[in-house]
């Protein structure tokens, strides 16, 4: 049996990949972050990121910013709120009027959330989709995991992936899960 869903709610059913935060500056250099809940990889070295093109973060991107992509961790699900909570045209840098703690990448030397999982620096690989679709891919140059996360022998996210976020709806989000071998 099953429960006929409004095609509204069809992506709360296919869910996206992990919660992200995603980091840019301004043309005047204002930190901006935000969170987005619809990624996943494209390819080896490049992710997909879908964002509402009304977003002070998708006005950085068009304009020629860098992106700093973090995955937050399931215990920094209130930074998280946080970030996603307030447009960046209203309240300017924020992390100063979200007191989130910021980190700087080491490539493009833009604040990221500190303590996340993982950070990904990169640029958005074809501005033209973006500016039309929303959608970003975003060549990734350079990516940092926490040790604690990175399995080295087996080259994968094993334990990390335990530890992200996915989100549900609303302020409800799910996190790990057990590892299933075929």
């Amino acid at each position: 049996m099953y429960t006929k869903i409004d095609v509204k709610n069809a992506y709360r059913v296919f869910t996206g990949g992990p919660l992200v935060t995603i980091s840019t500056l301004s043309a005047e250099g204002t930190a901006d972050i935000m969170t987005a809940a619809w990624s996943c990889p494209f390819d080896s070295d490049e992710l997909l990121l879908v964002l509402s093109t009304e977003h002070t973060t998708s006005e950085n991107i068009r304009n020629g910013s860098k992106i700093v992509v973090a995955l937050p961790s399931k215990e920094q699900v209130n930074e998280a709120l946080k970030a996603g909570s307030v447009h960046g045209r209203d309240v300017g840098d924020k992390f100063k009027a979200q007191s989130l703690e910021s980190v700087e990448s080491e490539l493009f030397k833009i604040p990221s959330l500190k303590n996340a999982l993982a950070y990904f620096e990169g640029e958005c690989s074809d501005l033209n989709l973006f500016k039309d679709k929303g959608i970003c891919l975003l060549k990734v140059k350079n990516v940092y995991a926490r040790t604690d996360m990175w399995n080295a022998a087996e080259e994968n996210f094993n334990p990390g992936c335990f530890n992200t976020m996915h989100h549900v709806s609303g302020g409800i989000f799910a996190s790990g899960a057990d590892l299933i071998k075929g």
